[in-house]
């Protein structure tokens, strides 16, 4: 008898010590190795504030969305505001083409509700990395819907074969195909990207489809006036004039929309993986025939034997142009915007 009152007790304080023990739940897999997410820059000052806190989700429920590189980012957070955690995989000044992904990006990949992408065989690494990292999240790809240019630069034949290799050796180490991906250069192009990303955006999270319309109709108004700007710009350079010489065709979309002939000064490297004399030659002939005084490089990314060039042809190296990557905030470029305005402005000056 005396040995079963003693149970009795023990189990009565068991149980009294549990009820009492404030409990709290094991931490999930993913909350154990999740990296602490960065908040959102600023929004620009065309994005619509969200006036109260009865609009904006919760921190831990906002979306979480990935751009895969700095202009898709600029997009992204005038279009989202503070709704959406927008993390950059390619940041500003980083070259979109060259990008290694670092080991947190599959975490980012793998917590997105979103990722936001150009596609068209531009970020060549994204499939592989999207694979590795177990991601759920939906894809969007920017580019869908729009017309397609091919690249414009000239294929030269001898005996039926490419004279200095097929189109993805001409293009050089990034490896694009025949079309050519970098439809931002038309702020129109543009108009209809933020449109998508909206429709994305409200898809995923309907609670903020007003806002998501409203700011994307905001930017779209700006993106106008922008190519407006540029048009009254690019009216200064005689049409004679009007020719990029440059390293990387990125420009072929502004080209195509404000009367520019591309040059492109694609220099083939020898076997010794350096440029060839007779590329160099070829390049030189080209440029002189074309009467081009100003050969231009690129913000982020090498241009090779640019300067070599520029003096055998009596050019000079005029400044670099935004192509792939906008400039870290605080910088001039670290918009689209501002990007976009930067390179007309700069053409102005050295070509009118």
């Amino acid at each position: 008898m005396k040995r079963a009152w003693l149970a009795w007790f023990a189990v009565a304080a068991l149980v009294s010590a549990c009820a009492s023990a404030p409990t709290t739940p094991a931490p999930t897999a993913a909350e154990a190795t999740a990296l602490p997410t960065p908040s959102p820059a600023p929004t620009a000052q065309n994005v619509e504030p969200t006036a109260t806190a009865k609009t904006t989700p919760e921190v831990s429920k906002r979306l979480k969305a990935v751009a895969t590189f700095s202009v898709i980012a600029d997009w992204l957070r005038n279009v989202a505001g503070d709704r959406v955690e927008v993390f950059t995989l390619a940041g500003a000044e980083v070259e979109p083409h060259d990008y290694e992904p670092a080991p947190q990006d599959s975490v980012r990949l793998a917590e997105a509700d979103l990722v936001f992408e150009i596609g068209a065989g531009f970020e060549t690494w994204l499939d592989r990395l999207f694979t590795a990292s177990g991601s759920r999240a939906q894809r969007v790809v920017l580019s869908e819907g729009l017309t397609l240019r091919p690249f414009a630069h000239e294929h030269e034949h001898e005996g039926g074969e490419h004279k200095e290799g097929d189109h993805e050796h001409k293009e050089g180490e990034h490896g694009h195909g025949e079309l050519d991906p970098h439809v931002w250069q038309n702020p129109l192009n543009v108009v209809r990207i933020v449109e998508r990303m909206a429709e994305a955006l409200k898809a995923a999270d309907p609670a903020g489809a007003e806002t998501y319309a409203r700011n994307a109709a905001r930017y779209a108004e700006q993106l106008r006036a922008l190519d407006a700007e540029i048009e009254q710009l690019v009216a200064r350079i005689p049409e004679e004039r009007r020719k990029i010489a440059t390293s990387h065709e990125a420009l072929g979309y502004f080209a195509d929309r404000y009367g520019f002939e591309i040059i492109r000064v694609f220099v083939a490297p020898s076997e010794a993986n350096q440029p060839s004399a007779q590329s160099i030659a070829e390049v030189v002939a080209r440029l002189r025939e074309e009467k081009v005084t100003v050969i231009f490089g690129e913000s982020v990314g090498d241009a090779p034997a640019l300067e070599s060039i520029a003096r055998e042809v009596g050019a000079k190296i005029g400044p670099p142009l935004f192509t792939d990557a906008l400039f870290a905030a605080g910088k001039p470029g670290s918009t689209y915007l501002d990007a976009m305005r930067y390179n007309a402005r700069t053409l102005v000056d050295a070509l009118q």
